[in-house]
């Protein structure tokens, strides 16, 4: 009770404008980080965050005008000295790049204003409630005194919003409503008082060196007055506490990536904590939703690469349970669709549960998912006897689509071919895990005959590389993911090389690739040429590409889908989790690599990372490693776990092998060696390669 009335005291002092300023009790303990959100690099020409949740089902979008939406109302801020508005801010940056407390900077002459916000979900939400805890400083740098004036309005959306939330009513009711530790309503946002209706607004004159500090909550959805008033009990420098508490221990349960390189390091946290934060519950089970905003739905081509990246990263529990979601989207036939006309939903889902379950040893209801995967299976073949039956010229491959998405086209589109085949993969390696040998054999020869008739149709279009469809028109699309993940054609086949060169000409080299117009750069549709690249020894690209996926991300460390070279990204709101995926899985391909048969390390490790990097509890399909590598002048070592297969090691870029390596390794190459199954060390002499300095 007396913390309780402390606070309550501070709180007024605060509204009363009085000499709560420089040096008082509240400022001192609702004092904010010490970061600086305008040094945090930010590649796009607006600045925005997002303030999210696992399981909420609404999250806040912090604009560049340093308002905040949640989908059904805004809170505008206005903030102003002597009658000047405040400049909008120059970046809304998460500490250190990733850690989702958001912070942003306005200034008024003189008056320095500093916002900052986190996100909790308080037990009282409900577990898809969110509240977002907002602290506002403003501090007199000048040698005169200035007045302040702070509002807070609570509005409806603009007229052409840039998204709404599903669940938003079509009007506010009963009206948008500050409330105080005394109202007893249900209120849209919380503040120490005094407040009137719509608006919670502070006036006071700020001596030099004097600061005014405003901490108000605010809710995704409208709750009692009392249950906000009780969170209010807690102050925002304790919930920023609880908040990196929570994310670094969170983070501490998958892989640790110690690479000697701290922004690879932090970009790798804000891709997971954005993957681990778009998630949602659909009745009892978890799925994966396209983004916090604007794409707040499921789509099976986004979902299952949030998956992957989150089975490789070391979060097992989190990807099986977003993978049993994805079985509400089987359909009776077999296949699997979440959204009309994308016909590589299938094989994207089949590719899920074999990232998921089979790593890193089999779940135990395997089965379960080898059972879904045999009856997709047989409705891939049902399609393709169908076909055959048809006589039509592709009649062998997937049947005409219309996805509404990318590919901006209806036709027989390559990338369903490819994402059927990974299904097959995935689906006999799934039936062998659950000890259906007979099941496995028999789509492992279908899946050959089906590579066959893919490698022909691709013939027939008599394109030099791979095109997006068969009858040649559509936008580059899946056809971007067929030497990775897919593997319907092997990473040495020229049409690969000959379609990462038709895409990467318009961006002048490696890198993103362009959608629609050589100003516009897609964030992630051609990042798995990044993983070809990697596989065909191309490491140089594959570096490029994890370059550029490293430069366009925003000041909270996320990537946007589509936007210009300028940076402009229109309503196409940042963050998109398919573009962390991207990064996630390009990063941990470059440092294991165990989609094939045999466990491939460092394929793409980049210089610095050889001062002695260490990936830490790393799940594999042969179980959970631990890899140390680094070099100096003369030689290149590796320890790492014992695995029941040939592991590849490639060398540090630049250097080949100095001499034969010794026994039991085996040399691939110059620049590759071979160690035996159940290996654990490896050292061998290197020297600069031919033609390098």
């Amino acid at each position: 009770m007396k913390r309780a009335a402390a606070l309550a005291l501070g709180l007024a002092c605060v509204a009363a404008l009085g000499a709560c300023g420089h040096g008082s009790d509240l400022a001192t303990r609702e004092g904010p980080l010490g970061f600086d959100p305008d040094s945090i690099p930010d590649a796009y020409a607006r600045p925005s965050a997002a303030l999210m949740a696992a399981g909420a089902t609404r999250g806040y979008e912090i604009t560049p005008e340093g308002n905040l939406y949640n989908g059904e109302w805004k809170v505008r801020v206005r903030a102003s000295a002597d009658g000047a508005e405040a400049t909008p801010p120059k970046r809304i940056a998460y500490l250190e790049r990733w850690m989702p407390v958001a912070a942003w900077k306005r200034a008024s002459g003189d008056v320095a204003w500093r916002f900052e916000a986190v996100a909790f979900q308080p037990p009282v939400a409900g577990d898809t409630g969110l509240v977002v805890s907002l602290l506002v400083s403003a501090l007199n740098h000048g040698t005169a005194p200035h007045a302040v004036a702070l509002s807070l309005e609570l509005a409806p959306p603009d007229s052409n919003p840039v998204f709404v939330a599903w669940d938003a009513p079509e009007v506010p009711s009963p009206p948008l409503t500050w409330g105080t530790r005394s109202a007893r309503d249900t209120i849209d946002g919380w503040t120490p008082g005094p407040a009137s209706g719509t608006s919670d607004r502070v006036e006071m004159t700020l001596a030099p060196g004097q600061t005014l500090t405003r901490h108000v909550l605010l809710p995704a959805y409208p709750m009692s007055a009392g249950a906000l008033a009780g969170l209010a009990a807690i102050t925002h420098a304790q919930r920023v506490t609880e908040a990196r508490h929570e994310w670094r221990e969170t983070l501490a349960k998958g892989t640790r990536f110690e690479l000697s390189d701290p922004e690879v390091e932090n970009a790798l946290r804000a891709a997971l904590v954005l993957l681990l934060s778009c998630r949602e519950r659909r009745g009892l089970r978890w799925v994966p939703i396209g983004g916090p905003f604007h794409y707040r739905d499921v789509w099976l081509r986004d979902g299952a690469r949030l998956i992957a990246a989150l089975a490789v990263a070391g979060f097992n529990e989190e990807a099986r349970d977003l993978a049993a979601g994805f079985l509400v989207f089987q359909w009776p036939q077999g296949a699997f669709l979440s959204q009309r006309g994308q016909l590589d939903g299938t094989g994207q889902a089949l590719w899920a549960f074999e990232q998921a379950f089979l790593r890193p040893s089999p779940a135990d209801s395997v089965a379960r998912y080898a059972d879904a995967a045999l009856v997709a299976w047989k409705w891939l073949e049902w399609q393709r006897d169908f076909g055959r039956q048809s006589g039509w010229r592709f009649g062998l491959m997937m049947p005409y689509g219309e996805p509404r998405d990318g590919e901006l086209t209806r036709a027989q589109l390559v990338g369903n071919d490819a994402w059927s085949l990974a299904g097959y993969r995935a689906a006999a390696r799934l039936l062998r895990a659950a000890g259906r040998d007979d099941d496995a054999r028999a789509v492992e020869e279908t899946r050959a005959r089906y590579l066959a008739d893919f490698d022909a149709a691709l013939r027939a279009t008599r394109s030099p590389d791979v095109p997006p469809s068969f009858q040649d028109v559509g936008r580059d699309w899946g056809n971007l993911a067929v030497g990775w993940p897919c593997g319907a054609l092997p990473p040495a086949d020229p049409r690969l090389a000959a379609l990462a060169a038709r895409v990467w000409r318009t961006t002048g080299g490696p890198g993103l690739v362009t959608y629609g117009h050589a100003d516009s750069l897609h964030g992630y549709v051609g990042a798995d040429l990044g993983t070809w690249a990697l596989l065909a020894g191309r490491r140089a690209d594959a570096d490029r590409v994890l370059e550029s996926l490293l430069h366009w991300r925003n000041a909270s460390g996320a990537g946007a889908e589509l936007f210009s070279r300028d940076g402009a990204f229109g309503r196409n709101l940042p963050p998109h989790p398919t573009s962390a995926a991207a990064l996630v899985a390009l990063v941990r391909n470059a440092l294991i690599f165990d989609d094939a048969d045999t466990l491939e390390l460092t394929l793409g490790a980049r210089d610095g990372w050889w001062k002695g990097t260490r990936v830490s509890h790393a799940p594999t399909r042969w179980g959970s490693i631990d890899l140390l590598f680094l070099r100096d002048a003369a030689s290149a070592r590796w320890h790492w776990s014992p695995v029941p297969v040939w592991t590849s090691l490639t060398l540090p870029p630049g250097v080949e092998l100095a001499a034969p390596p010794p026994a039991p390794l085996l040399a691939r190459s110059s620049t590759v060696l071979l160690a035996p199954p159940h290996t654990t060390d490896a050292k061998v002499a290197v020297r600069p390669a031919r033609g390098v300095p």
